[in-house]
């Protein structure tokens, strides 16, 4: 379990990284337009990509770590062994998904790279960031995997949750 926490940990801080470029590139766009009158071209599209890059690369560290928002109206009412069962049902569902939508992204990956595809304005190549889709999809499934067939007791030092109360 050690390894899964590392890499989450490394896909985090990627996950900061690619968000502390998107808030670069947002700047250097506003000072360009609004100081020298011209931004760059490739700046909106390349912002677009690095959000979605962001958003896919945090999602396997939020499976993984249980850090998403949570409505525990009905878990609440359950026991805890009940809580248990209804947590590793929920996660071999969000597993199916990442199943199907991993082969979903995985067949868009191919016809991005078969047809070379690029962005309409500035020309980016699309494969790079198009990767980044099934890979989360599978680091996803894999962490939604380990928390339906792990002991309880593993994924413990990862929740650290704000209940409201």
């Amino acid at each position: 379990m050690y390894w899964a926490n590392r890499l989450a940990t490394i896909l985090a801080y990627l996950a900061a990284g690619l968000a502390v470029t998107m808030f670069a590139f947002v700047t250097l766009s506003s000072i360009m337009r609004y100081v020298i009158g011209s931004p760059f071209s490739f700046t909106e599209e390349l912002v677009g990509l690095l959000f979605t890059a962001m958003i896919f690369t945090g999602i396997p560290v939020i499976t993984l770590r249980q850090k998403h928002i949570c409505v525990t109206i009905v878990p609440d009412l359950l026991s805890p062994r009940g809580k248990d069962i209804m947590l590793r049902v929920s996660h071999f569902l969000i597993f199916v998904f990442c199943v199907w939508f991993g082969k979903m992204t995985w067949d868009y990956l191919q016809i991005t790279v078969s047809l070379d595809a690029r962005s309409a304005g500035s020309r980016l190549v699309l494969w790079p960031w198009t990767a980044v889709l099934p890979l989360s999809c599978t680091l996803s499934g894999l962490a939604a995997l380990f928390r339906v067939l792990g002991p309880t007791s593993a994924f413990e030092a990862f929740r650290t949750e704000y209940r409201g109360d």
